[in-house]
């Protein structure tokens, strides 16, 4: 009955096996085969796991199991009966490649690698063993391998628009930035209606520096499907990048995509089940950064400062990679908690149950965010902080943390949310581990001052390209370091160098290198004299660990969020003087300095001390303005 279909009379006789044979395997096999075909796995599991009870032996049993918990997104119970399913029967069609991928799911590596190379042993021309297992390789940073395997799949399948989108995700991290763009590019011609591929394409042409192009990109991928709120995302963190950027026209995103996430909740709503007269607030904070990352290094110190008897942290990490900040910080949280891989309704039901009093985006837009729980309510108050530079657009989202220097009033009208603004700075810096001392100035001893910028080459627009140059031509002796993750490929190199020729900038006054590990990054600085900042994009990171080097920034002040950060960072350690109002007050401001090199190496040996004895380093400080702004919200919001 079952194979010819006749669901509902197959289920008539499995229930009346199961009630006359209750020891016997067959009615539960048919019954969660039957609630399975209905995509109900939450009736199919406890049939499921009765067959498995009575037949600890049958691998198939295990299997079908471990599937059911599988789509359930329970990883772990379904790895555990996979590997019972591959012990008792290794040859079990798939079982190896399905074991590696919810291993892969549940950040278990080195594990799901094994289990995906026993798969393709069994299956050597297996596609998604082949696709899968360079994707696990792309996570353990192999990525060479990862194309290699890429390129084993496309000699079986030429045609396969997947693939070469794989492939091209993976020579992004490896910087082959034109490589990347034939990839997006054939992915497209294969399959024009992949929103995938065009967002790909977006991403690529993003990195060469080719805005325009790449929110067009953006926009033909979201046309295809307007509810991918990842790419929708991509597109507002690429608006930031425009050298002008028309607020209204940002807003206007920012809400279309806050009302698309809301209308995915489909009316759900959750009762909050929280304490309402707390001794301490439980503060769940969502991030995809919880590592070695920008958010990490502004995140580390102040977490090590806050008062657990007064905030109680909660960790909800959206992804599974973690490193050595992530074990330095994780002591810090009372609860810590993965989402990862989970759809934003079975996350949104799970942060409920946590009973948080406010709950913090530290993501934005950025990648990894997972804005769209915040459309469900999950807690009183609703926050974005750190990670971002702009409006969420988010109706549910209550508050956006920034300070009086970086977001004034007039600046207000470009958010959907409540400004709560900390009475120093919105960000504050962890001192680098690395014991790196600070050296004299390199203009003493060189012909010239050395200019420096260690930002993405993404903010580095025609507008600071044309500066910049004014800024060398005026100090034909002087050279300018810029150091980027893009320009560890020869192309980018030639590109930035074509760039500045445009402008009669030779390459002998240029100094161009790649990515370094952190402690020859912060070593690069002994180079350099001032670091010069983007714009309308300056530096946050950059900065911070600049000034600790005790290498000042010279910025030029913005006219919103993300274009007043530099101004934010400077003034916070004292520096703001270093802050100018036109492009020819901050060409005339870094012409001016090659003729006071004194004063400037001074400062050097001083900006440490400064720096560290500043709100932007002071973390003890900061941690007692966040509890008060976090409590001060919840006084606010807090249920009647």
């Amino acid at each position: 009955m079952y194979q010819q279909s006749r669901t509902l009379d197959a289920m008539q006789k499995a229930q009346s096996l199961v009630t006359r044979f209750p020891k016997h395997p067959l009615g539960w096999t048919i019954l969660g085969a039957i609630y399975r075909t209905e995509h109900n796995n939450n009736e199919a599991l406890p049939c499921l796991i009765k067959v498995a009870e009575l037949t600890p032996s049958d691998p198939n049993a295990h299997f079908n199991l471990a599937n059911a918990y599988r789509d359930l997104g329970k990883p772990t119970e379904a790895i555990e009966h996979y590997r019972r399913a591959v012990k008792l029967k290794p040859a079990i069609t798939h079982g190896f490649f399905h074991m590696g991928n919810m291993q892969h799911e549940a950040g278990l590596l080195p594990a799901a690698e094994r289990s995906l190379r026993q798969a393709l042993k069994l299956s050597p021309e297996h596609i998604e063993t082949l696709s899968n297992l360079a994707h696990v390789l792309q996570d353990m940073g192999q990525l060479q391998q990862a194309v290699e395997l890429y390129d084993r799949a496309l000699t079986l399948q030429p045609a396969n628009a997947l693939l070469h989108y794989n492939r091209g995700d993976v020579l992004q991290e490896l910087g082959q930035w034109n490589e990347a763009q034939k990839a997006a590019s054939t992915a497209i011609q294969l399959a024009p209606l992949m929103p995938e591929a065009h967002a790909q394409m977006g991403d690529v042409l993003k990195e060469l520096g080719q805005m325009s192009s790449s929110i067009e990109a953006y926009r033909v991928a979201l046309k295809l499907a307007p509810d991918n709120h990842a790419i929708h995302s991509s597109l507002l963190f690429t608006l930031n990048y425009l050298p002008v950027r028309e607020s209204d026209a940002h807003l206007k995103e920012a809400l279309s995509f806050g009302q698309s996430v809301k209308a995915r909740t489909e009316g759900k709503s959750y009762i909050w089940g929280g304490e309402t007269a707390p001794h301490r607030l439980r503060v769940g904070m969502v991030s995809a950064d919880f590592r070695n990352h920008p958010v990490g290094h502004f995140l580390e110190a102040v977490l090590h400062s806050i008062d657990n008897s007064r905030v109680e942290l909660v960790a909800l990490s959206t992804q599974t990679f973690e490193d050595d900040l992530t074990q330095r910080i994780h002591p810090r949280f009372r609860e810590w908690h993965s989402i990862a891989g989970m759809s934003d309704a079975v996350a949104a039901q799970a942060v409920n149950k946590l009973g948080l009093h406010v709950l913090l985006d530290l993501s934005g837009h950025t990648a990894g965010n997972r804005l769209p729980l915040f459309a469900y309510r999950l807690a009183p108050v609703q926050a974005s902080w750190l990670g971002y530079f702009a409006t969420t657009g988010v109706a549910d989202m209550d508050f956006l943390v920034a300070d009086p220097v970086t977001l004034p009033d007039i600046c207000e009208r470009d958010f959907s949310e409540k400004i709560w603004r900390l009475p120093d700075t919105r960000l504050c810096f962890t001192a680098p581990k690395e014991k790196i001392e600070i050296n004299p100035l390199p203009a003493i001893s060189n012909q010239g001052i050395t200019f420096g910028s260690f930002s993405n080459l993404i903010k580095l627009n025609d507008d600071v390209i044309c500066l910049w140059s004014r800024i060398l031509r005026s100090l034909p002796t002087s050279r300018l370091l810029i150091q980027a993750k893009q320009l560890r490929s020869a192309e980018m190199k030639d590109l930035i160098v074509n760039r500045f020729a445009r402008h009669d900038i030779s390459a002998e006054q240029l100094i161009l290198e790649g990515p370094m590990a952190r402690s020859s990054y912060l070593k690069a600085y002994h180079r350099v004299d001032v670091c010069l900042d983007p714009f309308p994009f300056p530096g946050g990171t950059t900065t911070a660990e600049s000034l600790w080097m005790g290498v000042p920034v010279l910025t030029l002040e913005g006219s919103n969020f993300i274009g007043r950060q530099g101004c934010g960072l400077l003034a916070g350690v004292g520096l703001s003087d270093w802050i100018t109002a036109t492009a020819d007050e901050y060409h005339q401001r870094a012409v001016n300095l090659a003729d006071n090199i004194p004063a400037l190496a001074i400062l050097r040996q001083q900006l440490r001390s400064i720096a560290l004895s500043s709100p932007i380093f002071d973390s003890t400080r900061f941690a007692k303005n966040l509890e008060s702004a976090l409590w001060g919200m919840w006084e606010q919001k807090k249920p009647a």
